[in-house]
């Protein structure tokens, strides 16, 4: 079976709540910035989702960073431990100083496809997933805590 993911943000409402009930199969979830992520799988084209804890944490933003970890008092701060500012997916995907080797490896992907970096939280998923998913599970999380 083929499928492909297609990834999108927006402020939630009324109307997209029942617009949710359509016959693709997808996730929705709201982040703690009162986000909607869409992640919908068609199964018309090729892609395998890398569906682990930590993929679904920088996708969602639910788990896995500090910034989560802070608003259940699983983590004393949300900061991130190279005090650039606060564990957020977006804070780890562009700006953390700990994954500077990572990042630079993920935009030598993205920039040699003919993407842009920064390339935009929607296309990560959407266009750039191989290279994405890599990047993610290079991540080590416990020594971001």
């Amino acid at each position: 079976m083929r499928a492909c993911a297609h990834i999108h943000a927006h402020p939630p409402t009324r109307q997209h709540a029942r617009t949710c009930t359509h016959t693709h199969k997808h996730t929705h979830v709201r982040t703690h910035t009162h986000t909607c992520m869409h992640v919908r799988v068609h199964t018309h084209t090729q892609m395998k989702l890398p569906i682990t804890p930590e993929f679904t944490a920088i996708v969602t933003g639910h788990g896995k960073t500090k910034s989560y970890l802070h608003r259940f008092k699983l983590a004393d701060n949300p900061t991130c431990p190279c005090n650039e500012g606060v564990q957020t997916p977006e804070h780890l995907i562009y700006d953390s100083k700990l994954l500077e080797v990572l990042r630079s490896s993920l935009k030598q992907h993205i920039m040699a496809d003919g993407g842009n970096w920064p390339t935009p939280n929607s296309e990560l998923v959407a266009s750039y997933l191989k290279s994405f998913s890599r990047f993610v599970k290079s991540i080590d999380f416990n020594k971001l805590q």
